[in-house]
């Protein structure tokens, strides 16, 4: 499992949800890949890690998380979307998004009806998703004393288990996968079904 760090984080020691993450990864059996980068250009890490250096188009994991809570190429100002896609194409594995909580304190965000700050929601979801991420999980608080991440177990355990299914998920012979569709359909109708229309 490739993992995509940030650099502020391992340098500050303020990295108690990346080692939770890492640990639990490993307790599962995976091997685990973490990349940083000084910038915000986390494609290059991706490039130069996740890649099989002596063949550069096999991909050395089997699935990736960002635990950056950012776009793969840009911060909250700009993103290079192009940049990050042609990156996770050329990746071609499954891409997850884990994110700290950012504008609210734990006990915050437990306790609010609407979830994830809205703005969080726009910076740590939506726009990792136009990179084609996939199911973002909340890894980790703040720690109303320090200020540094503190981690939520439950979220790791959720985020080792998804990644290692979509790992394995990839090698599986097409003929033991199975597939499941849905179909819209609203406003209840027979003539609206799988019209996305409303």
């Amino acid at each position: 499992i490739g993992l995509v760090l940030q650099r502020s984080h391992i340098v500050t020691g303020d990295d108690a949800h990346y080692v939770a993450l890492i640990q639990e990864l490993e307790y599962r059996g995976a091997r685990v890949v973490p990349v940083f980068c000084g910038g915000l250009d986390f494609s290059k890490p991706v490039n130069s890690f996740f890649f099989d250096p002596l063949n550069p188009d096999q991909a050395l994991v089997d699935a990736a998380v960002s635990l950056t809570g950012f776009a793969l190429v840009g911060g909250p100002a700009r993103q290079d979307h192009p940049k990050a896609i042609e990156t996770l194409k050329r990746l071609n594995r499954p891409y997850m998004v884990a994110l700290p909580l950012v504008f609210q304190t734990t006990q915050e965000w437990e306790a609010s009806d609407l979830g994830l700050h809205p703005v969080q929601v726009a910076l740590q979801i939506a726009i990792p998703e136009l990179d084609g991420a996939i199911e973002p999980i909340v890894l980790s608080g703040r720690d109303d004393a320090t200020g540094k991440a503190h981690t939520l177990q439950d979220r790791v355990d959720a985020i080792a288990e998804r990644s290692i299914r979509w790992a394995n998920l990839r090698i599986k012979p097409r003929n033991e996968k199975k597939l499941a569709i849905t179909v819209f359909s609203f406003p209840p109708d027979k003539g609206n079904v799988g019209t996305a229309a409303y």
